[in-house]
């Protein structure tokens, strides 16, 4: 792994992560039924419930990375990045410019799987934690 950041504030209603330069809002009904993500140039859609909360984390690696430990849902695909600066985006079209995560190399697409989990597995009980962590993992 050459970069990894973790965003630890939770956002509640992700609407999925865009690049610093996209002119279009992650679209939902670019999922497929049954599905919980899709990707498009410039955007990745995640559909994450609003009540709960959820941590980003952004992986940048220089090849495929290994696969996830069990208990995780994990989507894969592919998304060209205009600048390579990524943020999140949330439903009510909040200011997250904070949280950017540059990927280093711009106009580029990128192979990217991002892995859903619920935190309360393990060390704490779902009751404590309640959050979900969305880790994008990004690799040429």
């Amino acid at each position: 792994m050459i970069s990894e950041l973790l965003d630890d504030d939770p956002i509640h209603g992700l609407a999925g992560v865009v690049d610093a330069d996209a002119e279009e809002s992650p679209d939902e009904y670019a999922i497929e039924p049954g599905g919980w993500a899709a990707a498009r140039d410039n955007w990745i859609v995640i559909d994450e419930p609003m009540e709960q909360g959820c941590l980003v984390k952004y992986e940048l690696w220089d090849g495929e990375p290994p696969a996830h430990p069990p208990g995780a849902s994990t989507w894969q695909g592919t998304v060209s990045l205009e600048s390579g600066i990524i943020q999140p985006e949330d439903i009510a079209g909040s200011d997250l410019t904070s949280r950017r995560f540059d990927l280093g190399r711009p106009g580029r697409r990128w192979n990217v799987r991002v892995h859903r989990e619920r935190l309360g597995h393990g060390a704490f009980p779902p009751e404590v934690v309640q959050r979900t962590l969305i880790t994008l993992q990004f690799w040429p």
